[in-house]
């Protein structure tokens, strides 16, 4: 009897972890078949990973989408690039953005600990707390941002190639007649 319930928790796990990679898989596929530019498609990419690393998150999307109509790049993989601050991630990529803030404003504020992220604790912490985290923010964003264009760029590139290539092998023509 104790066997089956273990069973289902890991046919759960299974089914979930199929669904997050077909997801994955989705979101991939969404973003390599972009219409525009591969230089267009990566500057979206990463002009959402750069917003998704600073403190701003209830308006990542919407910054990272407004930054990429103004600046001519792919609207939808700005934000797919913000994602680089998900739910699970966000805490860490804030505690990182603080201590490099804090590093780079040279100020000694009080230390964080991870437990520390309740929003009344940082609302009570107020600007010692957002000045340095927003700092690091733009650092770190540009740290991430520099690479994700040019791996961006080059995934599109392969894979546009790789499915022209594809579609050269098919001939159409003489199957029609």
């Amino acid at each position: 009897m104790q066997k089956e319930p273990t069973l289902r928790k890991e046919a759960k796990f299974r089914d979930r972890w199929v669904r997050w990679k077909r997801s994955l898989r989705l979101l991939y596929l969404r973003l390599m078949r972009l219409k525009g530019q591969p230089e267009e498609v990566a500057g979206g990419m990463a002009i959402g990973v750069f917003v998704g690393m600073t403190p701003t998150v209830p308006l990542h999307t919407v910054l990272a989408v407004a930054i990429a109509f103004l600046l001519k790049k792919s609207k939808l993989a700005a934000a797919v690039g913000v994602w680089i601050a998900n739910p699970l991630v966000l805490p860490l990529v804030y505690l990182l953005d603080y201590k490099v803030g804090r590093i780079i404003t040279g100020k000694n504020l009080p230390s964080l600990a991870v437990s520390d992220f309740a929003l009344s604790h940082l609302i009570e912490l107020g600007w010692e707390i957002s000045y340095p985290m927003f700092i690091g923010g733009l650092v770190t964003g540009l740290i991430f941002a520099i690479p994700s264009y040019f791996a961006t760029k080059r995934v599109v590139i392969l894979y546009r190639e790789k499915r022209r290539k594809r579609s050269d092998k098919v001939d159409f023509y003489s199957k029609t007649t």
